[in-house]
């Protein structure tokens, strides 16, 4: 009997151990990431889980070499739960008609996909760009799919970046010497009434 409690807590403490070593992010193939005509999208989803689970902050990975220049920018990136985040995207790929923004929380789980028709500019740019508002704290990732929508659906890059979730700021009064000068003054006065009672 002892030996078989023996067992079963060896086990128990065998899972736990490679629970806790398991791999962070969880993202699945079904998270309305489909299949591109060059890429699937089990690979693209297996790119995502690297990248979060390797911690890397920021990077590209490049699915077609013929076109060589995507950035994503993030702003802010250090910020409070409840603010607004805009992730930007931009390319010269003319190719390029659509961004998939995908928005990752701390522990590896997809929050949002975006779909973003891209915006020519002046400068044969193309940008588009999507909002997120987190909820929780750490740090977050967002991904930007490059890729060209239409009779046949193909990815050109995946780049990435990350954002930093603090705590909810302390509300400071608007006028702190007022404030103090008032606290002061009542303290004062109670003193004076205080040793005045005394007398």
């Amino acid at each position: 009997m002892e030996k078989a409690i023996r067992k079963l807590l060896l086990t128990a403490l065998m899972v736990i151990f490679t629970v806790s070593f398991s791999p962070i992010a969880n993202v699945r193939a079904d998270d309305n990431i489909s299949d591109f005509e060059n890429v699937t999208a089990e690979q693209v989803i297996n790119d995502i889980n690297s990248t979060v689970n390797l911690d890397i902050s920021e990077g590209e990975i490049k699915y077609d070499r013929n076109y060589t220049t995507y950035s994503i920018n993030v702003s802010p990136n250090l910020v409070t739960i409840g603010t607004i985040v805009t992730a930007k995207a931009e390319t010269d790929n003319i190719r390029v008609t659509h961004v998939i923004f995908v928005w990752i929380n701390p522990r590896g789980i997809i929050k949002k996909i975006d779909t973003v028709s891209v915006n020519s500019e002046n400068n044969n740019w193309k940008t588009a760009q999507s909002t997120y508002i987190p909820d929780e704290l750490g740090r977050w990732w967002v991904s930007a799919l490059f890729v060209k929508k239409g009779s046949c659906c193909w990815l050109y890059a995946m780049r990435w970046t990350c954002f930093k979730v603090t705590r909810l700021t302390q509300v400071v009064p608007d006028f702190p010497v007022a404030g103090t000068a008032g606290a002061a003054t009542t303290m004062l006065a109670g003193l004076g009434f205080f040793l005045k009672r005394r007398k």
